[in-house]
């Protein structure tokens, strides 16, 4: 028996569905597709519990934050390390393990002596069972076994082999007929995410479902595991598509097989990161990319979009670096030749018309800039005062607490010099990524996630204005449950 093993009280897992927002799990429930979580709604007292992620509403900054209580300089799903000269970045070429140190100093993490599976940091767990998401754990100490000791096991099962392949049969084809139909209907399903997620849903979901009972056996807590079918499904076809809307039932089997496993020994806790949006890519109909936008109104400057190509001359003629960090709805703009992140001042005197320019882009809700330690918004071409930019938020969330959010994101260092925010065009926010359905930045559902949780437990998360603030109150919960006797 493992030596994590509670002497008292009960155990806590906890499930993270990746980008299921809170309107969405609602809309499934009254679907039918999650009949498991209406009966834990029904039948065991369970709750729906909204909170705000906060901004960026992307997977790295809402499980820092709720894992560790401290997702400060995250400022998106990759981002440009002026110190170190990195683009610290997650997904299968993972940089974070770079910077790591910088982290996380005097935290206790959730997850602390228990079992953190298919996350995005190691959160202090005993185990990891080698499970690695595309958001990859940077956690190899001497105790985290490797994947194949999970693996093995799960392979040696006829029953588990039976299922994967019949499911993997299922998968397959249900996905080239979706996206086959999808196009025939004039869509544009994002390809790489296609495939990922057909991926996602045949191999890692199973197995991670696999390492949490695994960890429930040898009798972890807290357990902590992500499931990311769903978001997979939602960047492909978008996630009012009801394609994604069917991998609820899936992501709805898993929680009803952990849920089963409990016995007397752990309670459960389903969660969220983030909600999606429908989305269209800033190029779209054949138009320039971002990058190619900024080239334009940078001459002699070489424009490195982070996912994709570099623009203008080459680089031995170039006079400066740009560097842009997309990340759904939300763009970082940094001058890659400088040490520090630049004063909205200064930036203004080097280039008069660059800030006010994008803001008067079409395709772009609002820019915003730091001048020492103030906060700069700029749309339609011009600054925005206090009133003004109440105003504008407030066509996307509560504009009191958006703007508490966007400030926070703005006080970061690692923010870029010019931080921008994709317009809603149609229904649609514009994407710096090439995906149907995304988050990451301002507007929607995207920043309106959900806790699962029994009304006993008195989860109060109306004041959460961001995933940091879910972290005291799931660390409460983990507490008192391992003190009961």
């Amino acid at each position: 028996m493992s030596s994590s093993t509670p002497e008292v009280g009960r155990g806590l897992v906890v499930l993270h569905i990746d980008g299921l927002g809170a309107d969405s799990l609602q809309e499934g429930l009254d679907a039918g597709d999650l009949p498991f979580a209406r009966r834990l709604i029904d039948e065991e007292g369970y709750a729906i519990h909204r909170y705000r992620v906060g901004v960026p509403s992307t997977t790295p900054f809402a499980q820092a934050g709720i894992l560790y209580g401290d997702n400060s300089e995250i400022p998106s799903f990759r981002w440009w390390d002026r110190e170190r000269r990195l683009l610290v970045q997650f997904g299968a070429r993972s940089t974070f393990k770079d910077v790591a140190d910088k982290y996380f100093h005097g935290c206790r993490p959730l997850t602390q002596d228990g079992a953190c599976i298919a996350a995005c940091y190691p959160a202090g767990a005993k185990d990891d069972f080698g499970i690695a998401y595309q958001d990859r754990s940077y956690s190899r100490d001497e105790k985290s076994r490797s994947a194949w000791s999970v693996l093995l096991p799960y392979l040696a099962n006829p029953l588990h082999v039976g299922d994967w392949a019949w499911q993997a049969a299922m998968t397959l084809a249900r996905t080239a007929n979706e996206y086959t139909v999808a196009r025939a209907q004039g869509k544009h399903p994002a390809r790489p995410y296609v495939i990922s997620n057909a991926l996602e849903e045949i191999f890692v979901h199973h197995l991670t479902r696999y390492a949490v009972l695994k960890a429930m056996r040898e009798r972890f807590s807290p357990i902590y595991a992500g499931f990311y079918a769903f978001d997979e499904t939602g960047h492909a076809f978008g996630p009012d598509d009801r394609t994604s809307l069917k991998v609820l039932e899936h992501v709805d089997h898993t929680i009803e097989k952990i849920a089963r496993a409990r016995g007397d020994r752990y309670e459960l806790v389903v969660l969220s990161d983030h909600g999606q949006i429908e989305t269209v890519p800033f190029n779209a109909n054949h138009g320039p990319t971002f990058g190619e936008v900024l080239a334009h109104r940078l001459p002699g400057y070489r424009v490195q979009e982070m996912k994709g190509k570099a623009y203008g001359p080459p680089e031995a003629e170039a006079r400066g670096h740009v560097n842009v960090t997309g990340s759904g709805g939300l763009a970082h703009i940094y001058f890659a030749d400088e040490g520090r992140r630049l004063d909205y001042g200064e930036l203004r005197n080097r280039h008069p018309d660059l800030a006010a320019g994008i803001a008067a882009l079409d395709k772009v809700a609002l820019v915003m800039a730091r001048d020492q330690k103030s906060d700069v918004f700029l749309n339609g071409g011009s600054e925005l005062d206090r009133d003004a930019a109440m105003s504008l938020l407030a066509q996307y969330d509560d504009p009191a607490i958006l703007l508490e959010q966007l400030s926070r994101l703005n006080s970061f260092e690692n923010a870029g010099d010019l931080v921008v925010f994709g317009a809603f065009i149609q229904g649609k926010q514009v994407n710096f990524e090439n995906q149907a359905g995304g988050h990451g930045s301002i507007g929607g559902e995207q920043l309106h996630p959900f806790v699962l949780a029994k009304r006993e437990w008195a989860i109060d998360t109306t004041a959460v204005h961001g995933a940091h603030q879910l972290h005291p109150i799931l660390c409460g919960l983990r507490d008192r449950l391992a003190a009961q006797g």
